[in-house]
């Protein structure tokens, strides 16, 4: 404010001198008093005012706060550029702007916006991979989704996802948009941009992976996108962000957007539910939906039209195919599946059993069609895609790299082979979509769920090669998510090799007995192949019996307990049940797997000891009642339901907690619908028993979990 003043008092002065001067340098005034001295020399005297007037500019230009930004930069390069500031949350309160000044906001964050919006639809897509979310909206390839609110997602209708976006973004709300993999997040998200832009608003997008640095980069320039009413904040991919994690940097940033500015925010539903809803309490939305499946009818049978518009697809079989498939129909419910099944074709697509067959197939199409396209260039290209992908996969898993900021750098070096570093890049360019963050060049897979489906392809191609144990310690020391364990079973089903489940056991017992292992990479890589022989062997309850008759280690037998109850051995769920009963350690140990593998439990290596001071159980009582609510859970072996129904009670038990409205409802269920399933009259009494103790007892300082605030 002084310097307002002072800035005015300075040219209101000059401003009548110059007057003066002029005049008389022009014979036409006299001046009287002390102006006499400027009588004698008028030009010289213009001229001293003249430079003055120039330094006052140059001072007012490089004033850090409201001066006038250098023209040789757009506000968006500013903002891709901008050092890593304090978050917008943290700015120091100012005086409320003035018209001008909220004006030049509206203009370089209008300015800002066209960039964003641009660099968005840049993006690609899963398929057709040549094609941009831009470009897809401009060839009206884009299908427009549906999508329920959070809690009725059990309607068969929903609205139209995008309209409903727009109409509460209008009123002002803040809306989370939840949606499986391959769902069309990002598109719809898009598209809402677009629809913005032509109703007059101020959308900026972006990305959360990106999106601290680029609010950072707003405040070091001088805009706040909380000032102009017309501004809407979306942000896509908040399961993708490390900063969420303790209420960090981007967490602190969401708060003052959501407070001061209407947002759409996206994430994946089982992230969102499993952690994020746990790591950020302060975060709530006006409205929360979820995207809903394609039909065949509907969805899918309009995208099928747009191709053929545009001469991407021709084959009118494919239609009927997936109509006359209730597999197939179950799988174009995910636009990502239903996309890539046009890709493989009506042939193809006949012989796809399951999501994993699918990206097989999906994958194999595609590298013929790069390994075509890299020997244009690079004649010596003998037809790697597909193995430079894995490799690929392998390292961003081995390194511990992020999958969704890849270094291109780290990536590219560790790749490099006489096969040529240009053709390995362009094939990575099919698979990898590659932009700048923090001024360093990263990637992603253009879908995650490529990257989970090419790591479990490398392993299964390596365990299916002669491996020593300790190349097999390499290749599994690190645990598995259920995604890539998924793909992985599904690949080596397929392949129905009878002879792996004979040599996962013998590697089992190799490194069960090694010395020199460390006990966390014993335990985690003994209890994989537990798991891969349970899943994949033909053999597996007469080699699993096998290796427990030599286990005494309490982490590992609940491993083969657990895996041979899945194959309802009576035999191990006594055993099981008994050591439950009589033994607190592995009671401990048993319950503390289901809160590792639940997501309870973040770091560290096994065993998992679930022991005072206990840890809060939030994403396991969430995931477990919903599986036990599932209809596939009635499927399960009795004698595997009830070791999961009795350690997940007992988690409740050992912290003097209570269960009561649906969830109590729920177990009441799960635990009747074993009466009469071949357990013996004291399992029953006794998960009864525990029924009866959780659900009296009460819970201190127990509250909901809510998505809405």
């Amino acid at each position: 404010m002084v310097v307002a003043i002072a800035v005015t008092c300075v040219l209101s002065a000059a401003t009548v001198l110059t007057g003066l001067i002029t005049n008389e340098a022009s014979a036409q005034q006299r001046w009287p008093g002390w102006l006499e001295l400027v009588h004698g020399h008028p030009w010289h005297s213009l001229g001293v005012l003249a430079l003055l007037l120039v330094g006052l500019t140059v001072v007012l230009t490089v004033l850090p706060d409201g001066g006038t930004k250098p023209s040789s930069h757009s506000d968006l390069a500013d903002v891709e550029t901008a050092p890593r500031l304090s978050p917008l949350v943290e700015a120091t309160e100012e005086a409320a702007p003035t018209d001008d000044q909220l004006e030049e906001q509206r203009v370089r964050l209008t300015r800002l916006s066209t960039g964003l919006v641009s660099r968005l639809g840049r993006r690609r897509t899963a398929y057709p991979l040549d094609l941009s979310l831009a470009e897809l909206h401009r060839m009206d390839l884009f299908v427009p989704g549906r999508m329920t609110r959070y809690h009725e997602r059990n309607p068969e209708t929903g609205e139209h996802a995008v309209a409903a976006l727009i109409a509460s973004l209008r009123h002002g709300e803040s809306v989370l948009l939840l949606g499986e993999p391959g769902s069309g997040k990002s598109l719809s998200l898009y598209g809402a941009t677009l629809e913005l832009q032509q109703a007059g608003l101020i959308p900026i997008p972006l990305r959360a992976l990106d999106a601290v640095e680029v609010l950072d980069g707003l405040q070091r320039t001088g805009l706040d996108p909380t000032a102009v009413t017309d501004v809407v904040v979306l942000v896509d991919g908040l399961d993708e962000a490390s900063e969420l994690a303790g209420d960090g940097p981007l967490t602190a940033a969401l708060l003052q957007l959501l407070h001061y500015a209407p947002t759409l925010v996206t994430s994946r539903t089982r992230e969102y539910e499993d952690w994020i809803a746990f790591e950020t309490t302060a975060i709530s939305f006006d409205e929360v939906f979820v995207l809903k499946g394609w039909s065949v009818e509907t969805e899918f049978a309009d995208y099928l039209v747009r191709l053929q518009r545009h001469g991407l697809i021709a084959d009118p079989d494919l239609y009927r195919t997936v109509v006359d498939s209730e597999r197939l129909t179950r799988l174009v419910e995910r636009p990502l599946y239903a996309r890539m099944l046009t890709f493989i074709g009506h042939d193809t697509a006949t012989r796809i059993s399951s999501a994993s067959n699918l990206y097989g197939e999906y994958l194999n199409r595609l590298s013929r069609t790069t390994d075509f396209a890299v020997r244009s260039t690079h004649p010596a290209w003998a037809g790697q895609s597909l193995s430079v992908w894995q490799t690929a996969a392998w390292l961003v898993h081995a390194r511990e790299l992020p999958a969704d900021a890849i270094p291109m750098a780290d990536l590219h070096a560790a790749l490099a082979s006489s096969r040529g570093r240009g053709a390995e890049i362009r094939a990575l360019d099919q698979v990898i979509d590659r932009r700048t963050l923090h001024g360093t060049e990263v990637g992603e897979f253009l879908h995650y769920s490529f990257y989970e489906y090419l790591l479990a392809r490398h392993i299964r191609d390596r365990l299916l090669a002669a491996l020593s144990p300790e190349q097999v310690v390499t290749l599994l020391r690190r645990d598995l998510t259920r995604e890539v364990r998924h793909h992985l079973i599904g690949q080596l089903q397929e392949l129905a090799d009878h002879r792996l489940g004979e040599r996962l056991s013998q590697l089992y017992r190799h490194l069960r007995d090694e010395p020199g292992l460390e006990t966390g990479d014993r335990l985690t890589v003994c209890n994989l192949l537990v798991y891969l022989i349970s899943r994949t062997s033909p053999a597996a309850t007469e080699q699993l019996n096998a290796l427990l008759e030599r286990e005494r280690d309490e982490f590992l037998l609940s491993s083969i307990l657990w895996a041979l109850c899945h194959h309802e051995s009576d035999s191990a769920l006594s055993r099981f049940f008994s050591l439950l009963q009589y033994d607190s350690a592995f009671r401990a140990c048993s319950r503390g797997y289901v809160l590792y593998y639940y997501g309870d439990v973040r770091t560290g290596r096994p065993p998992f000891l679930d022991l005072p001071p206990y840890l809060s159980h939030e994403r396991t009582t969430t995931r477990v009642l919903t599986m036990f609510e599932s209809t596939t859970f009635q499927a399960i072996p009795p004698q595997r339901r009830f070791v999961d129904l009795y350690t997940f009670m007992d988690i409740y038990l050992v912290r003097h907690e209570s269960i009561g409205g649906r969830s109590l409802s729920t177990l009441r269920a799960a635990i009747n619908a074993l009466s009469g399933q071949g357990l013996t009259s004291t399992m029953e009494e006794k998960l009864s028993e525990m029924l009866q103790a959780i659900s009296r007892r009460p819970i201190a300082d127990a509250s909901s979990t809510s998505f809405a605030g």
